[in-house]
């Protein structure tokens, strides 16, 4: 999914998280609902809408929240996460898994899409402050980002003091390139509370800048079309303005 973003080749892009939709890894789930996007609000194609991207989306963020608040506040957590570029193949569901994903040169293809940053980001406010009726079914449980870390730690600390028991004080089979869980949660957890001391977290959304957006391109369209039909109007009239005057002359001919 990765290379084909990359590449410039979302038609193959699609096709691959089509045959991959059970895999919850952020390089299938969040590329998908960003493609649903660009097929919704960008190419405006046949059965994309807004509930089908922002469902995707809803998917994408129950398999991983953190993913999910560093694209839609990247500028925040670009501040703080450092090393993004030393963590490879890292736990699907893992603050590690997205800071991998938005280190990525995916992330560029998030912020070049016009929209499609500031989409998640009122995706999510809606849904950590409880407004519902739209969000892909998406609520603040699914986004308790607190509440997985820390389970997320004490998985980790289970882990490591299974190896720990393992190794009996081998140093030899330390894993030193394992990426540091204890930091990357640390740094995810200080952009979390710049967000909540800003207030970022709870600003106004406006409920209509969506259908804003949609009725803009729909008035486009009809002032294209509409751009269209004065242009053959106006060709029309002239050819028979044309016509009219060949027969008057036609006519004068003939009179003579």
């Amino acid at each position: 999914m990765r290379l084909y973003l990359e590449a410039n080749r979302p038609d193959a892009a699609r096709r691959l998280w089509e045959r991959c939709e059970g895999d919850v890894s952020v390089w299938i789930r969040y590329s998908a609902a960003l493609l649903e996007f660009v097929s919704w609000r960008v190419l405006g194609e046949d059965g994309s809408t807004r509930e089908t991207a922002e469902g995707l989306l809803a998917r994408a963020v129950r398999a991983n929240p953190f993913c999910a608040f560093y694209i839609a506040f990247h500028g925040t957590f670009e501040e703080v996460v450092e090393f993004g570029d030393e963590v490879e193949d890292a736990e699907e569901g893992s603050v590690e898994e997205a800071v991998e994903y938005c280190g990525s040169e995916v992330m560029g293809c998030w912020v070049g899409t016009e929209g499609a940053v500031e989409w998640v980001r009122r995706v999510l406010i809606r849904a950590w402050n409880g407004i519902s009726g739209r969000n892909g079914g998406l609520t603040r449980g699914d986004m308790d980002w607190e509440e997985k870390l820390k389970k997320r730690m004490e998985m980790q600390h289970s882990v490591e003091d299974n190896a720990e028991e393992k190794k009996e004080g081998d140093e030899g089979d330390a894993d030193e390139d394992a990426p540091d869980t204890e930091m990357y949660v640390g740094m995810f957890r200080t952009a979390m509370e710049m967000l909540e001391e800003t207030g970022e977290l709870n600003a106004n959304v406006d409920e209509s800048d969506d259908e804003r957006n949609c009725d803009n391109d729909q008035n486009t369209e009809m002032d294209d079309a509409e751009i269209q039909l004065s242009t053959i109007e106006e060709e029309n009239n002239s050819e028979d303005q044309e016509a009219g005057r060949n027969c008057d002359g036609n006519s004068s001919d003939s009179e003579s």
